[in-house]
Formats: structure tokens, sequence, C-alpha cells
């Protein structure tokens, strides 16, 4: 006896995937859990027609005390398989690439973070971050977050973007989106990492030729 209306072998329907949800942080929602494991990417992508270069970096800290800054100033690109279990894929000088810059964070290794700051600072070609359009994605297998950083004050060279910290199993992204002003006396990474505590030692560098 056959029935009719069901599926059949050759002809059910299709089983439909979960679509990751895509969510833009701002200040009146800037928090968001990151949970299950994987990669997390944040990519950074501004204005072609700006020929500014932006460096994206991540300062890293773990529960044990030991830190770094990933970031192309200095070429420490750091390792997503070993630690700091945090990479940097490379450094686009005019944001002339579509893809920008991406870090990639272990989510494996979530449990050893004490905490994560995502930053960007003009290294040069540009005055502040008004005209530059600056967009951060960041993409994880749970879901998308955007930020924009379209609020900067003139002069701002630096902005600390987005602190990551420990969940009870995740881990919690939020939006700071905090400018600096370099100064004589203190560069773009020394003012964001006074106001987060990480306490690293900074030494100037500069970048070889193209």
């Amino acid at each position: 006896m056959t029935g009719s209306g069901g599926p059949t072998e050759s002809g059910g329907p299709a089983v439909r995937e979960p679509v990751p949800h895509t969510m833009e942080l701002t200040r009146r929602k800037p928090r968001a859990e990151i949970a299950g494991r994987g990669v997390l990417q944040v990519n950074l992508n501004w204005s072609v027609a700006s020929e500014a270069d932006l460096d994206l970096g991540c300062m890293v800290l773990t529960r044990d005390g030991i830190g770094t800054a990933v970031q192309p100033l200095g070429a420490t690109f750091g390792d997503l398989h070993v630690w700091p279990y945090v990479s940097l894929d490379h450094d686009d000088r005019t944001g002339g690439t579509s893809e920008g810059e991406t870090l990639r964070v272990n989510l494996e290794h979530r449990r050893q973070f004490a905490k994560l700051l995502v930053y960007v600072y003009v290294y040069e070609g540009a005055a502040d971050f008004r005209t530059l359009g600056g967009i951060v994605t960041v993409l994880a297998p749970a879901g998308t977050w955007r930020i924009h950083l379209d609020d900067s004050p003139a002069g701002a060279t630096s902005c600390a973007i987005a602190l990551l910290t420990p969940g009870r199993d995740s881990l919690v992204l939020r939006r700071e989106v905090r400018w600096f002003t370099a100064q004589q006396w203190a560069w773009n990474q020394q003012l964001i990492d006074q106001a987060y505590g990480f306490g690293f030692d900074w030494q100037p560098g500069v970048k070889p030729p193209l």
C-alpha cells in the first residue's frame, strides 16, 4: 500500500543548515557572546581612496600573565596554532586589497586568555579616521558582528575597537570604539595599553620600504 504527500527517498525536502546571524554592535547594544569552537576572524577594511596605511593589531594576555601584541609593526604576526594562538594575515599598506587585514583567534584555546584587545592605528597617510570609512567584521562559527569606525574625533590616530574576555563557556565580545591621539611622550599603542592595563614595554619601530 502506498501513501501520498509524504517525502520519498528520491524527493524529500532539502534540509537547510542554520544561517549564522549578523548583528551590528553599537553603543546601545555593544555586547555579544561568542560560543563554540573553531576560529574567530576579525577583519578590518577601509577606503582605498584614502591611500592610508592602517595597522590592525591585538594585545593578548593569558591567565598566567604572559602577554604580547600581534601587529604589522615589528612584523609580529603571531601564530594560530602555537602561542599566542592569534595571527595576523598580512600588512595592507593602502587599503587596496579587497580583503583588508584579518586577525584570527584560535577558539580551542579560549580558556587560556585573560583578555584580548583588538585595536587599529594610522601608521601613515591620514591625519585621523574621519574619512577612512573603517568597518570591522567579526566572524565566528555562531555568527557575524559588525563595528563601524565612523565617529572619530578630529586628530584621533588610533582606536581600541573591541575587548574579548572569558565567559562561562565562551568569549564575551564588547564593542569599545575608544579613540586616542598619539603624543610626543606616548605612541598609539602605549596609550591604548595604559587605558586597558596590559603593562607591555613598547619600543619604537619602523616598517621596511615597499
